[in-house]
């Protein structure tokens, strides 16, 4: 059979689903990923054959004619029309850009990954099913009415329910159903499995020092033009503690963050080989990193670089697998004060295990690709 993925979104929302592409591949289908022109090379380093729709950035899409970057920076409301204008434009552009190879090399079966509307038109167009797989709490309903919306003024029309839905959340994790600003969507789960690319590993990430390991994100996209400041900001923060820094960055950034302190190292690090190894994560309030951070047990600071982030990690603030600053309190000793309590207080690592055994018990990618085939083959002619 011919699996099609699309992605909308960069690495945070393609790594989630590499173990699935991997194993339907390895179960003798064929597999084809769309995604981001600048995707491409995490798709391809993991073995995946690969085309880009749309060739553009998503940052592309926030550009106006002056050059400048449309602003986020309204309230949720505002937000959501800005960013349900570019969800829409990505996937009407790569449906688009998606036309010719589909109709050579016609998929048995859509997936699209997290709020990857193209997978959708793609279905009404080849009239095939289609498999949405969703993080399951990180859906902003006001983004998802704002993207249909602009769908259907461009004249896309209703687009048909997915076959299923994998969700990716533990259930303890999951927006409650009378929450009005999450989505939450019925579906059945899948067990997240961490991924990073590949990297050579060395003794050192094996080898626990005196200190406690922390781990610092701001997210697979940071750049120059993108959440650097939120980074540097953890970073300025972390420094005041006595810990071993693992600091995760593009390379090419390693010299844009500043003076780093003692015990401290920066680079694109091997999230799935360290993350076991840490005794705390203090990040941006990412689905894909706080969702890798649990599998791992590790106890969890939050300080969200968006308002929706704060949102839907109210659930795992009240997990007590971590803690989750609000936007007034995100200041250097605040953020110092909750790291050492995160790691005095043995109660938020006892939490994050809790939601790693949750977390083990839903099904791996292998035990679900019988459920795709299916899917599928209901739908052949």
């Amino acid at each position: 059979m011919r699996f099609l993925f699309v992605f909308e979104g960069g690495a945070g929302a393609i790594l989630p689903l590499v173990p699935l592409m991997q194993t339907v591949r390895g179960a003798g289908h064929e597999v084809v990923a769309a995604a981001h022109a600048e995707a491409l090379p995490t798709l391809l380093g993991a073995g995946i054959p690969a085309v880009a729709a749309p060739e553009k950035s998503p940052t592309d899409y926030r550009v106006v004619r002056d050059g400048k970057l449309v602003p986020l920076d309204g309230d949720r409301d505002e937000r959501a029309v800005v960013l349900g204008s570019i969800g829409a434009r990505i996937a009407l552009d790569s449906h688009r850009d998606l036309g010719d190879l589909v109709r050579q090399w016609r998929p048995d079966l859509v997936v699209g990954g997290p709020l990857a509307y193209a997978a959708a038109l793609l279905s009404a167009d080849l009239r095939v099913p289609y498999v949405a797989v969703e993080f399951g709490f990180a859906e902003p309903l006001n983004w998802h009415l704002a993207t249909l919306e602009e769908l259907r003024a461009q004249g896309a029309g209703a687009l048909p329910e997915p076959a299923a839905t994998l969700l990716l959340c533990p259930e303890s994790l999951r927006p409650h159903a009378a929450d009005p600003l999450m989505r939450r969507l019925p579906g059945e789960p899948m067990r997240y499995i961490p991924y990073s690319p590949a990297q050579p590993v060395e003794p050192w990430m094996h080898t626990r020092g005196t200190r406690p390991r922390v781990w610092i994100s701001a997210g697979s996209r940071v750049s120059k033009a993108y959440a650097l400041d939120h980074l540097t900001g953890l970073i300025d923060a972390a420094a005041g503690l006595d810990v071993e820094l693992l600091i995760a960055a593009p390379d090419q950034l390693a010299s844009e963050v500043g003076e780093l302190p003692d015990h401290a190292r920066v680079g694109w690090l091997p999230f799935d080989v360290l993350a076991p190894t840490c005794d705390l994560a203090v990040h941006h309030g990412g689905g894909s990193t706080m969702l890798g951070l649990a599998a791992h047990a590790v106890p969890q600071v939050v300080i969200p670089s968006v308002p929706e982030f704060e949102d839907y990690l109210a659930p795992l603030r009240r997990s007590g697998a971590a803690r989750v600053l609000a936007p007034e309190d995100n200041t250097p000793a605040n953020i110092v004060a909750a790291c050492r309590e995160v790691l005095a207080d043995p109660s938020y690592r006892r939490a994050a295990a809790r939601l790693r055994t949750e977390m083990s018990a839903a099904p791996p990618p292998n035990a679900l690709v019988s459920r795709l085939e299916g899917i599928a083959a209901a739908a052949a002619p």
